[in-house]
């Protein structure tokens, strides 16, 4: 988790970085706006007809208030030379027509509008204003928030939208990178998380794209205009559903919350499908007005979803689940802040830096943290693994290698020696009169047995050397880099301190002797071969009276060879 609060560091360091943006249009160069009584007038020619009696002035200098329930407004600018802009931003859904002087010629622009200036992002709508005094007037259609208005040269806009450009594609660069990382583990891997963590990646990355209106502007994600507000709608809420999957599988929230997952799925994945289902019925149909419906349904969904993932998360991780700490981590920040955006959006307050770049910033940290939880996620699922193959590999009583385990080692001990080459020599070791010390001081003895003598042979091993348990109360021992001269020595040293150490075991007097074989790896030895001269040592070991250790050389491997030829 340390890498989480590293990461926490990281989203402060980007909240207090300068944004390109101004924190508030206090000097938004709009000396005041002025609305038009409703349905008094429809047509362009109409609106600039109306008498001054029809325009009211609104209490805000920054903002088209009502601009939701559409209508015209008259706006007045601060003197100034020079040509200026009359910006409107954030306009999401908002189609505008805008009269300009000396002319009035209508113009209209929202940011599905294919041939929108491409000089400037479309976080703002960018509207001509002559150097005149003149007002301009602003029709507004399709809004769902009241707009923010600002009037200025083209130098500073520039200048500022420079900086939010700067913001956003770092942000949507660190998406990018993320979801196509993410891919290739999923590529290389197959496992389900991968395939759902990059597509929520790529879906909001879309979702930032379209609701700040880039995405029209680039040449493969153009044709998503002729969709128009519905097709951010649903992206967020395909985004919404497939993030509920990932939360569901990452987090590993059904086995440890089986109910509270119900829910989640319930409200944040098969409900959004169905009002999916029911936004793709209503596109065909005639008459139907989706914007009264869809966004407050979608809305309250999400909204409930948020909450219940967030309970969810919270018992889970109470319960140790670590990696729903990761998404609370990632999660959170994100929902505090796409709301708080969306609140101060339909207020129609001018958005301070941390909002206005706050959902493409949380973004960028969710998906730094949730990468952070899958590298930790993968971590515990390999030391996971390599518990399973050190028990599927290791004698469960003495801790060292079992027969099969040994038997690997063994195979690739053999290559090595003629790879490099270098000599091998292998011990097999057998406690002396065993049986009767299970048949007279019971098992748990016996047992106790075995393990002092594995204690008293790591007393006299190298760390490259490797010890196995092959039978009953046989073992094997690999000396990789040793002679036959070198491992007699060492089986010696072996047989001598299990004498002296195993004398007395759990109080019981077992006078513990070993017989070891001893034999070196030679040209014609397979892993069988080599084995079986070693059993054969340490039974001549036993046959000339136990307690001592036998060296196989390859003169009487041949020798025995020639004796049962016919």
């Amino acid at each position: 988790m340390k890498a989480a609060w590293w990461a926490m560091a990281l989203l402060a360091w980007l909240v207090l970085m300068p944004a390109g943006a101004e924190a508030s249009h206090a000097s938004n160069g709009v000396a005041r706006i002025e609305r038009l009584h409703d349905g008094i007038a429809t047509t362009a020619a109409q609106v600039q007809a109306q008498p001054e009696r029809a325009w009211t002035p609104t209490a805000e200098p920054h903002q088209l208030a009502g601009a939701q329930h559409g209508g015209w407004w008259r706006v007045h600018a601060l003197p100034a030379q020079g040509s200026r802009l009359l910006l409107v931003y954030h306009p999401y859904s908002a189609r505008l027509t805008v009269l300009a002087p000396p002319h009035y010629q209508p113009q209209r622009g929202s940011i599905f509008d294919p041939g929108a200036d491409s000089g400037h992002s479309r976080r703002a709508l960018a509207f001509a204003w002559p150097d005149t005094t003149a007002p301009i007037y602003v029709g507004v259609e399709d809004a769902r928030y009241p707009l923010q208005l600002a009037v200025r040269s083209s130098r500073d806009f520039a200048s500022e939208d420079y900086g939010h450009v700067r913001v956003l594609w770092l942000c949507l660069g660190i998406l990018i990178g993320v979801s196509l990382v993410t891919l290739l583990f999923w590529l290389q891997l197959r496992e389900r998380v991968y395939l759902l963590f990059a597509a929520t990646m790529a879906l909001q990355l879309l979702y930032v794209l379209l609701a700040y209106g880039d995405a029209y502007a680039l040449a493969p994600l153009s044709w998503l205009a002729r969709f128009g507000a519905e097709g951010i709608w649903f992206v967020a809420t395909s985004s919404t559903i497939v993030t509920v999957f990932f939360l569901l599988d990452f987090a590993e929230l059904r086995p440890r919350a089986p109910r509270l997952s119900t829910a989640l799925l319930w409200v944040g994945a098969i409900l959004p499908t169905l009002l999916l289902a029911a936004l793709l019925v209503s596109a065909v149909l005639p008459g139907t007005s989706r914007n009264a419906w869809f966004p407050p349904i979608g809305n309250g969904l999400l909204l409930l979803a948020n909450v219940i993932a967030i309970v969810t998360l919270v018992a889970v991780w109470l319960r140790g689940g670590r990696h729903a700490g990761f998404v609370l981590i990632a999660w959170v920040p994100l929902v505090f802040v796409t709301t708080a955006r969306a609140l101060q959006l339909g207020a129609g307050q001018p958005l301070n830096p941390w909002l206005e770049y706050g959902l493409p910033l949380m973004q960028a940290f969710a998906a730094v943290v949730l990468v952070l939880g899958l590298a930790h996620r993968m971590r515990t699922f390999q030391r996971e693994r390599d518990a399973a193959q050190q028990d599927a590999e290791h004698d469960a009583l003495t801790r060292v290698l079992n027969r099969a385990g040994m038997m690997r080692r063994l195979d690739r001990a053999i290559a090595d020696s003629r790879h490099r080459p270098m000599p091998l020599s292998v011990l097999f070791l057998d406690l002396d009169h065993f049986k009767r010390i299970n048949d007279t001081h019971g098992h748990a003895v016996g047992d106790a047995c075995l393990c002092a003598v594995i204690d008293a042979i790591h007393t006299q091993m190298q760390p490259e050397q490797q010890l196995g348990r092959i039978g009953g109360e046989e073992f094997l021992l690999l000396l990789p880099g040793s002679a036959r001269r070198h491992a007699r020595d060492l089986a010696e040293r072996i047989r001598e301190q299990v004498e002296a150490r195993c004398a007395s075991v759990q109080g019981a007097p077992v006078g513990l002797t070993l017989s070891i074989g001893v034999v070196e790896c030679q040209a014609m030895d397979g892993t069988q071969s080599l084995l079986q001269r070693a059993d054969e040592a340490m039974y001549r070991a036993k046959h000339e009276g136990r307690n001592r250790v036998v060296v196989l050389d390859a003169r009487d491997t041949a020798e025995r060879r020639n004796a049962v030829m016919p």
